[in-house]
C-alpha cells in the first residue's frame, strides 16, 4: 500500500513541475501571442533589427527602412517608446537574467496598392520582475502619392468632406472592390474595411466604425429636394445573386436609390450582395422569412419570421430595418399590433412583373399614370423585371423625378411614423 502511495506521490510531484516549468517557459522565453490578422499583402521596404542589453533591461528593437516620411513616424513612434521604458527600467541593483525588463518590437508592412502601404507596429514589454507582456499595437496607412499617414483628419477635413458629398450625391461611383485597411480600434487591431475608392477621381472616403454611424450618414446622407416631385421604387422577394446586382448598377447610373425588402432565406444565400445593396446607398426592409401570409400565423410566428431576417440581415450589414412589407400586402388588427415597432410598407402602383414576366407590359403598367409620392411594386428575383427597371428608371429621370428610399419618401412628405404605421404611398 506505502508504494502505490509513493508512485502516486511522484506522479504529482512530475505533473507539478511540469506545469511550473511550461510557465516560466512562457512568462520568460516564449514569444506572446500575436493577434491573428489575415491579410494577404506583400511585404514593403526592409526591416533592421538591434539589440541592447544592460544589467536591468533587455531590447530587441526593429525599425524600418523605407521612404523617409514613413521612416520618420514609425521609427519616432519605436523610439519614444524605447525612452519610456529605459527611463520606467532602469536599476543600479543586481539583477538576475530572468528578471530582467524585456523590450520587444516588430513591424509588419504591407502592400496594398501601388499609392498606398500599411504599417503595423506591436511593441511588447515587460518591466523588472515582472512575468507578463503588455502588448500595445500601432497602424499607419501611408499614402505615398500625397506622403501622408491616412487619418480621420486627413480624410474629413472641410474642403474634402464637401468633395466627396458632391460625388457621392451627383455622380454616385461607388465601386464593388474595397480596400481592406489596419486601423488602430478598440477591437484588438480588427481588420476593418475603410476606405473605398470612388470611380475615376479615385477620391477616397472612410466607412470607419470608430466614428458614429450618425455621423458617416451625416457626412454621406443624399440631399432630397422636398419641394421636387419623387417615388420610392420598390424591390421585393431578393436578394437575387445576378438580377439585384444589374439593377444596383442601373440605379447607380441614374443617381437613383430603391427599397429592397428581402426575405431572410435569401439573405443568407446572397450576403456579398446585402452587403452591395446597403453600402451603395438603398434601403433594406424586412419581407419575412419564407413568404407566409402573415394573417395565416399566431403572433410568436409573426415574431419569428420578422425577427429571424432582421437577425440575418444584421449579421450581414450591422443595421437593423425598421420597414416591413408583409407579403401578398396582407395585415390585420393582429399583425399590426405584433409588429408596432416597424412602419408597414405597401404600394399603390403594383407592376405586376411576377405575373407578365414580359418588360412591355410592366413598363406602361408603372408609367401610364405616375405621380409626385408614389410607391412601385417590382420584384428582382425575376430576369424579366430587369430591363423593366432599366426603361423605368430612365424615363422617371427624363421627367425629373427623384427616385428615393421609402424613408426617405416618408420624411419628405412630412409624415410621422410614430403617429402613421401603414403606408401606400407619399400621399397619405
Amino acid at each position: 500500500m506505502k508504494g502505490i502511495f509513493k508512485i502516486i506521490l511522484s506522479l504529482v510531484i512530475i505533473a507539478l513541475l511540469i506545469i511550473i516549468g511550461a510557465l516560466i517557459w512562457t512568462n520568460y522565453f516564449a514569444e506572446p501571442e500575436m493577434p491573428n490578422l489575415k491579410q494577404e499583402m506583400v511585404e514593403y521596404k526592409k526591416i533592421n533589427n538591434y539589440e541592447e542589453e544592460t544589467e536591468s533591461y533587455l531590447i530587441k528593437s526593429s525599425k524600418i527602412d523605407a521612404d523617409d516620411f514613413i521612416n520618420l513616424s514609425v521609427n519616432s513612434f519605436v523610439d519614444e517608446k524605447i525612452v519610456e521604458f529605459k527611463k520606467d527600467n532602469s536599476s543600479q541593483s543586481k539583477i538576475l537574467p530572468r528578471d530582467k525588463a524585456v523590450f520587444k518590437n516588430v513591424i509588419d508592412t504591407f502592400i496594398v496598392n501601388e499609392n498606398i502601404v500599411s504599417v503595423k507596429v506591436t511593441i511588447m514589454q515587460k518591466g523588472i520582475e515582472k512575468e507578463n507582456y503588455d502588448t500595445q499595437i500601432q497602424t499607419y496607412n501611408f499614402y505615398l502619392k500625397d506622403k501622408v499617414n491616412i487619418s480621420l483628419d486627413y480624410l474629413f477635413n472641410a474642403g474634402y468632406k464637401e468633395k466627396i458629398k458632391d460625388i457621392y450625391t451627383d455622380k454616385y461611383l461607388l465601386k464593388n472592390n474595397s480596400i481592406e485597411f489596419y486601423n488602430n480600434t478598440q477591437k484588438n487591431n480588427c481588420t476593418y474595411n475603410i476606405l473605398k475608392e470612388y470611380g475615376k477621381n479615385k477620391i477616397i472616403t472612410a466607412k470607419n466604425y470608430d466614428i458614429s454611424q450618425e455621423e458617416y450618414d451625416k457626412l454621406f446622407s443624399r440631399v432630397v429636394d422636398p419641394s421636387r416631385k419623387m417615388v420610392a421604387i420598390t424591390l421585393d422577394d431578393g436578394p437575387h445573386g445576378s438580377n439585384t446586382q444589374k439593377i444596383l448598377d442601373i440605379l447607380d447610373a441614374h443617381s437613383a436609390r430603391a427599397t429592397f425588402f428581402m426575405l431572410g432565406q435569401n439573405v443568407v444565400n446572397n450576403e456579398g450582395v446585402v452587403k452591395d445593396v446597403y453600402s451603395r446607398g438603398n434601403e433594406i426592409g424586412i419581407h419575412t422569412w419564407s413568404h407566409p401570409q402573415l394573417t395565416n400565423l399566431s403572433e410568436s410566428s409573426i415574431k419569428s419570421q420578422i425577427e429571424q431576417t432582421s437577425d440575418a440581415i444584421y449579421n450581414v450589414t450591422g443595421y437593423r430595418p425598421t420597414l416591413v412589407r408583409p407579403p401578398y400586402g396582407s395585415f390585420n388588427k393582429v399583425v399590426k399590433d405584433t409588429l408596432k415597432d416597424y412602419s408597414l410598407i405597401l404600394w399603390n402602383i403594383d407592376s405586376l412583373d411576377w405575373k407578365s414576366r414580359d418588360e412591355n407590359q410592366i413598363v406602361p403598367l408603372v408609367m401610364n399614370d405616375i405621380q409626385d409620392g408614389d410607391i412601385i411594386l417590382l420584384h428582382d428575383i425575376h430576369s424579366t423585371t430587369v430591363p423593366a427597371v432599366d426603361k423605368i428608371v430612365s424615363e422617371l429621370d427624363k421627367q425629373g423625378y427623384q427616385m428615393v428610399t421609402v424613408s426617405e419618401l416618408i420624411e419628405a412628405k412630412g409624415y410621422n411614423r410614430e403617429t402613421t404605421q401603414v403606408f401606400y404611398s407619399g400621399r397619405q
